[in-house]
């Protein structure tokens, strides 16, 4: 049987070539992989094309003698971003967008599906997005670079092609974190009960037992399938008791074998010494050689076929760096000599995974960054055990084109960070995942950062270079663990380390188009000047508004003040442009003011009313803020049918509506002139 992935495979590869251009007088023509991705007129005379090639990477500059708009056509998978420029220095922030983003920072325009991008300069271009597919530059050199992430990041196996990205919010909860392997069935059904009464509502789904619930770490499916005495019903059972209370169940598995009988029984299942015994490395016991199909037949198959056969849709694969790093590399000697590399061997065995699991359930790879697992697994935690907030700044890039990436578990308490750790990760459009004792979610104070944060947006990377590059950069110049796997290497993600304060999300809707800018304080911060240029606004008026205080700023041009913050605060501003009627500010349902829930905004100015369909919480209040401009006062208000007080204080007006059902409801505002 072909591997999965390969059989999924139905569009052809692109090539690793430069554009062919094609000139119509004094019309041009940009051609690649079989299409035309751009076109436009140049002025007097032919540009000048420049082509460089540097250890398999190419990049072609195209250098127009004055600007000019072509016409981009790329694949539906294609975003707006920026390059790392001028506008970086002059504001530091890590920048991401839900929908197509009309940031004016951008000036490059990423095919994910095909793997290649153009650049103009920073500061000198303009990008408008026009359809799905279609976007119009504006620049005076243009900068073609073909299998971008795979050849110029250096992600040998970034293969997008073969695999689009997986769109939908990943939240739940985890075990690990709150009970490490003292965990039993009983609190797990108690964790999904919770789940499913008090945060699926708000878009929680998966709830995934770790470490704790095997009767063994021996050879598969031996101990892996079967539970222990703290787990009576079984697999099955587990996956079906999660399922009755309403999540869906998602489960651990190591990849770690320390069967010693097993080894001496079939040593040519696993990763040999010089001498031809198995070889044993930390963490990992002794590593199956996925270049061998019998042992992967004998242990792996099965033991996936069951996970997916009991109903587990997550899977979370850990010890994959010491499979990678203290089994397969030790033994690479060996490896060659047999017609293999430990990348194959390791892949070899991921792919089995996926084989058995099916292209629809989510796989994540644990621990560190692996770039070997590019292609197969879904996500990738970046770095350590516990919550990582730098993780997402050093591979801010990579999350949803390579792969989704993960923090680790998000806990709550201890820390006091029951806001900002929701807020960064939701920003990030990261993998969320809590995992705090279950008696904490019985307090709904502690819950209100995860319920505003979820579901998480699917964003894409607002610039195509990591704020902070000093791991991303080290795999570019080909850096690895030289030392086994039991430590973090050059490329893994610092759990903590130099933060971003600044996190940006451009927002955009078929009604409208808006910037949520978050700051957060891990240790205190002054007061603040917030330029809208800085953030790749036009020039104009704004509206201002902070999410977690309800605050309404105003109305500024060219800059707000952004006040000083507590250390552990995260403020949450919702800027939108000004406009001469009454219009949306806010809304509370999530921390993107209406990102999740707004499905249509409108402004009828013969009725004066604003109009507006949002997807509610049922028992939820739902607040709508809106702005009343001078000479205009509210007449009256509706939601979902029901009249609603309206409450007001200088240009702000908001009432908060109740809905019994998580529902579709429609709400209307009409207004009078003074």
């Amino acid at each position: 049987m072909l591997p999965l992935l390969l059989a999924m495979s139905t569009t052809p590869e692109p090539p690793n070539a430069f554009p062919t251009l094609t000139y119509f007088g004094n019309k041009i023509q940009v051609q690649y992989n079989g299409t035309t991705i751009a076109e436009g007129k140049y002025p007097d005379r032919k540009p000048e094309v420049h082509e460089e090639t540097e250890n398999g990477k190419l990049t072609e500059r195209i250098h127009f003698f004055a600007p000019i708009r072509l016409h981009v056509k790329t694949s539906g998978e294609a975003f707006a971003s920026e390059t790392l420029g001028p506008a970086q220095e002059r504001f530091r922030v890590v920048r991401n967008s839900d929908g197509p983003s009309h940031n004016l920072r951008n000036n490059a325009i990423y095919d994910r599906k095909f793997d290649w991008m153009l650049e103009g300069p920073g500061d000198l271009t303009y990008i408008e997005p026009k359809t799905k597919t279609e976007f119009e530059i504006t620049t005076s050199d243009l900068v073609f670079r073909p299998r971008y992430y795979q050849r110029h990041k250096n992600i040998t196996f970034f293969e997008p092609w073969k695999k689009p990205v997986r769109r939908d919010s990943v939240t739940g909860w985890c075990s690990w974190w709150a009970y490490y392997g003292d965990i039993d069935e009983k609190t797990v059904f108690e964790a999904a009960r919770i789940f499913s009464e008090k945060l699926k509502p708000f878009g929680y789904r998966f709830i995934q037992i770790d470490d704790g619930y095997q009767s063994g770490e021996g050879a598969p499916p031996t101990h892996w399938l079967k539970t222990n005495a703290k787990f009576p019903d079984g697999l099955d059972g587990l996956a079906k008791g999660i399922r009755e209370r309403g999540m869906v169940p998602a489960l651990w598995v190591g990849s770690q074998v320390s069967d010693l009988p097993t080894t001496l029984a079939h040593p040519d299942w696993f990763v040999r010494d010089a001498d031809g015994k198995a070889h044993k490395g930390p963490w990992i016991g002794y590593g199956v050689d996925g270049s061998n199909p019998a042992g992967l037949d004998a242990m792996y198959h099965p033991t996936f076929a069951a996970f997916k056969k009991a109903g587990f849709e997550y899977v979370k694969i850990d010890s994959l760096r010491h499979l990678l790093y203290d089994a397969l590399y030790p033994c690479k000697p060996q490896m060659l000599a047999e017609g293999t590399t430990p990348e194959l061997a390791f892949r070899k065995y991921l792919d089995v995974a996926r084989q058995e699991l099916g292209p629809e359930t989510y796989i994540l790879a644990c621990w560190g960054v692996l770039p070997e697992a590019v292609g197969i697994a879904d996500a990738c935690r970046l770095g350590g055990d516990g919550f990582g907030p730098s993780t997402m700044l050093q591979y801010n890039s990579w999350n949803n084109v390579v792969w989704r990436n993960d923090p680790d578990h998000v806990d709550i308490t201890p820390s006091g960070e029951e806001i900002i750790r929701p807020t960064l990760v939701s920003m990030a459009g990261a993998q969320f995942l809590l995992s705090d004792k279950v008696e904490l979610y019985r307090d709904d104070r502690k819950l209100e950062g995860a319920k505003r944060a979820s579901p998480i947006p699917f964003t894409m990377p607002g610039q195509l270079y990591d704020v902070d590059p000093s791991k991303s950069d080290n795999l570019i110049k080909g850096l690895r663990n030289q030392n086994g796997g039991s430590n973090a290497g050059p490329i893994d993600a610092d759990q903590h380390g130099p933060e971003c304060q600044w996190w940006q999300l451009d927002v955009s809707r078929p009604f409208e188009n808006w910037t949520i800018l978050t700051r957060l304080s891990w240790s205190a911060l002054p007061e603040a000047t917030v330029k809208f240029s800085d953030l790749g606004l036009p020039d104009g008026e704004y509206c201002v508004y902070e999410f977690w205080t309800k605050k309404y700023l105003g109305t500024f041009r060219g800059s707000f003040p952004a006040r000083a913050q507590n250390p552990k605060e995260a403020l949450v501003y919702s800027i939108r442009r000004t406009l001469s009627h009454p219009q949306i500010i806010s809304t509370s349902r999530h921390i993107t003011q209406g990102g999740p829930d707004l499905e249509s905004v409108s402004w009828d100015s013969g009725a004066r009313a604003l109009t507006g369909r949002s997807q509610v919480v049922g028992g939820d209040p739902y607040r709508v803020s809106f702005r009343v401009p001078a000479g205009w006062q509210v007449k009256s208000a509706t939601f979902d049918g029901h009249p609603v007080t309206v409450n007001s204080a200088d240009e702000l007006g908001w009432f908060e509506g109740n809905s019994s059902d998580s529902k579709s409801a429609r709400w209307k505002v009409e207004f009078e002139r003074l």
